[in-house]
């Protein structure tokens, strides 16, 4: 939101400079985004008067032009602007004046003729963009005269970041009466009289509207013997320093008053409406209507339509129709002012791709109370700025008024809620300076009236909001948190989660935050077969936020991508978060915990360069789980299962206690390639109840080893499709005397190995708790071993493996 200072000025009266007015504005929740000067004092610069114009010989679309600028001064410019025209005057900057965006003009020769400074045009005054000709003066200035008294003081504008939760301050007014509660003056209002001359407006118009729920207001004025013309000067100021482009007095009108009052309203030429009527009814599917902006769009059925009585005029609360807008030689206009339901707006606003100030305003919604008011308004300038008449009386559909909000409260808890001393009269003061009533004060309780225009206002927690802003944030002492014990509270929960949390950062794991909240695109890289799970929402603000996540990898993965693009070679992450299905059509959370890593998060600092391969990542992010299950007291088993989020035969279903609880894998490529992730990138997801389960349970302590240990390896050569697994159960099933831990430590298949082979070599340590142990006690345990593994497993033993 953009606000002009001086245009402000003439609804508050205020004195502060520009800085403490952004500090009050800031403190009290309007944050301030940026302060910005439109003009200067145009020093050098003034009225310059056209007294010839000729051909440029050496170009066809310059001209050069005899510019008169004072007593008997002129100077001869080359000028390519469209517009210029003998007798016409426009801003001039002779050479030697610097303009605001701080050149300084030189006498300069322009395809061979000699151009002494230049006639200006609004954006080479730093006015605004418009470069589409030059700024043209009234013809009853004096050449010479500066432009500054022509044009006016440099204007402030100050930037507002409002949240979606105040829409009324999306105006002037709105922020005026927020001024006026900061700084205590009177908040003053725009007249809104006007004399009704002409018939009945029942006579020119109806209306009827056929959803009340998505329309729960409309009016219609109707305004005769319009003339239509260029809004004024002071009006085009205002609008171009608020952002919007002049385009007509009528036009211009209803934007001014959107501004003023953060209503939309538009204007139709009434002579287009077909039949005299008003239809607010849902868009017919397929149906196609021309916009404001001279695209055809698309409609459907779940869109809104103002229409006559044969076709669309306006997407409602989105812009209006090209058949009816107002032209040149309208003269009978039919005003429309209405306030529509914000998810409506929203939907269709985002689904035709179309964002107009006025979509902006309803999706975040508008006082209904106040429309007929801002309708007058419009009303009231159209007459004194466009010679328009009124039509008696006003169309006005509101079927069921908005009854008026009310909320009880205490003043003992709001003051305990902000944590300052603040007295039942200094409330009582801020609510009022507010707008907002009271009723039934006994005081310890009252009831608050809350004013229509205040949609943010439901509960006792937004009053307590309301008291602290105004009394000032910085007002509330800083205090130390208290905490309290309350017996028989159960935290477990909360304490296990807090040491699992501590168990994967001590594993070297750090932790990412990611919203609930996704994109169906980013979905469909992993999994395009789950859709049925997805759970939508129906109008969302953002198409990036649009559906629940139904896992926590995708984000995780995109995260990975993010710094790998930021020149992060290696990371290892994990989120602990929720996910949501629609599981039989029921939406049903839970929790879990992803875990993700890319580059050689595995190796030692001197071993980083070598490309990573897919085994040693994926013998990462297995070893990964295997130390975080035994950390939480748990035993994974692990079973080949291909999923769609995985490269095909790199994925694995991760099971505790015979249930399957996750499952682990190498992410697939075309993941990947979304973030130009060249390498494996390994990733998986675990319940989060099952990492829990074992949480609180007592480890069994053993004895401290007191005798040394011995070790011995075996490399096997066996077929290719033997799964370590395999190996690790016959092991276990032969269970060695005096055997204390055994791993897999190589995987090879290449030179020296027959194809369609593989060697698995693994380290054995034994010792004894209660002698040491000797060379050949270890060798025959370690030789019958051996062989017991060759026989079951068809394999036999690399040279030098034992």
């Amino acid at each position: 939101m953009k606000v002009p200072v001086s245009w402000l000025k003439e609804y508050v009266d205020f004195e502060d400079t520009i800085e403490g007015l952004a500090d009050k504005l800031t403190f009290a929740g309007l944050e301030v985004e940026a302060i910005e000067t439109i003009g200067s004092d145009f020093a050098g610069v003034v009225v310059g008067h056209v007294i010839n114009v000729e051909p440029h010989p050496g170009a066809d679309k310059l001209r050069l032009c005899t510019v008169e600028y004072g007593a008997e001064e002129t100077m001869r410019v080359v000028c390519g602007a469209p517009n210029v025209e003998v007798g016409g005057k426009y801003p001039f900057a002779p050479v030697g004046t610097t303009l605001p965006g701080g050149f300084t003009l030189k006498k300069a020769k322009i395809r061979g003729e000699v151009s002494m400074g230049m006639l200006c045009a609004k954006d080479e005054l730093g006015l605004g963009e418009d470069h589409s000709g030059l700024l043209v003066l009234d013809a009853g200035l004096e050449p010479g005269t500066p432009f500054v008294k022509v044009w006016g003081e440099p204007e402030t504008v100050i930037e507002l970041e409002i949240t979606p939760n105040r829409p009324d301050c999306l105006s002037m007014i709105g922020v005026a009466r927020e001024m006026a509660v900061l700084y205590g003056s009177e908040l003053k209002m725009p007249s809104v009289e006007m004399a009704e001359t002409e018939n009945d407006v029942a006579d020119e118009i109806s209306v009827s509207v056929e959803d009340a729920e998505k329309c729960p207001r409309y009016t219609a004025r109707v305004l005769k013997g319009a003339q239509i013309a260029p809004s004024p000067e002071w009006m085009q100021k205002r609008l171009e320093a608020a952002g919007i482009r002049p385009i007509s007095n009528v036009v211009d009108i209803t934007n001014y008053v959107m501004l003023e009052t953060g209503h939309p309203l538009h204007a139709f030429d009434k002579t287009l409406v077909a039949g005299n009527q008003i239809i607010v009814r849902a868009a017919k599917a397929g149906e196609k209507m021309n916009t404001l902006d001279g695209v055809e769009r698309t409609l459907t059925a779940d869109m809104l339509v103002i229409g006559d009585a044969e076709k669309p005029s306006a997407i409602a609360g989105v812009m209006g129709g090209a058949d009816s807008e107002i032209k040149d030689e309208t003269s009978t206009i039919l005003l429309e002012a209405a306030a529509f339901e914000t998810s409506t707006i929203r939907h269709t606003a985002k689904t035709l791709g179309l964002s107009t100030d006025s979509s902006y305003r309803f999706q975040r919604g508008v006082n209904s109370d106040s429309v007929e008011w801002a309708s007058r308004r419009a009303a009231a300038l159209m007459g004194e700025l466009a010679g328009a008449k009124l039509c008696k009386g006003i169309v006005d559909v509101y079927p069921a008024p908005k009854a008026r909000v009310k909320i009880p409260f205490s003043f003992n808890r709001i003051e305990k809620m902000i944590g300052a001393e603040i007295s039942a009269d200094k409330m009582r003061a801020v609510l009022t300076a507010l707008e907002i009533g009271l009723e039934a004060d006994n005081g310890e309780t009252a009831i608050a009236l809350i004013p229509s225009f205040r949609l943010d206002l439901e509960r006792e927690v937004d009053l307590v909001e309301e008291i602290a802003r105004i009394h000032g944030v910085d007002n509330v002492p800083a205090k130390t948190p208290l905490a309290k014990v309350i017996p028989g509270t159960d935290d477990s929960r909360v304490r296990a989660i807090s040491g699992l949390r501590n168990v994967l950062q001590g594993l070297g794991v750090s932790e990412i935050m990611n919203y609930t909240l996704t994109n169906n695109p980013l979905l469909d890289l992993f999994n395009k077969e789950n859709k049925a799970e997805r759970e939508e929402l129906p109008h969302p603000i953002s198409m990036d936020q649009s559906v629940m996540r139904t896992s926590l990898i995708p984000q995780l993965v995109e995260s990975l991508g993010r710094n790998h693009s930021r020149q992060i070679n290696e990371a290892c992450f994990y989120e602990l978060g929720r996910i949501f299905k629609r599981v039989d059509g029921v939406p049903v959370q839970s929790e879990t915990v992803s875990l993700g890593m890319m580059g050689p998060v595995g190796r030692s600092l001197l071993d980083k360069r070598a490309p990573v391969k897919d085994e040693e990542m994926f013998v990462w992010i297995k070893g990964l789980v295997e130390k975080l299950f035994a950390a939480q007291k748990l035993v994974p088993e692990f079973k080949i299962e291909d999923r769609p989020e995985y490269e095909s035969g790199k994925a694995v279903s991760v099971f505790a206690d015979g249930e399957a609880v996750g499952h682990i894998g190498l992410v697939n490529k075309t993941a990947r390639a979304e973030w130009r992730l060249n390498g494996p990138v390994a990733a998986g997801e675990i319940s989060l109840e099952a990492l829990l389960k074992n949480s609180f349970e007592i480890s069994k302590t053993t004895e401290l080893a007191q005798f040394p240990s011995m070790s011995r390896d075996i490399a096997l050569i066996l077929d290719e499709s033997v799964k370590h697994e395999e190996v690790v159960k016959l092991i276990e099933k032969a269970d060695p005397a005096d055997l204390e831990l055994f791993g897999l430590f190589d995987v090879y298949q290449g030179k020296g190995i027959e194809k369609g082979k593989k060697s698995l070599a693994y380290t054995f340590v034994y010792r004894s708790a209660t002698q040491t142990l000797t060379d050949k006690k270890v060798n025959k345990a370690h030789q019958k071993l051996s062989e017991f593994l060759c026989s079951q497993l068809n394999a036999s033993l690399r040279d030098g493996a034992l």
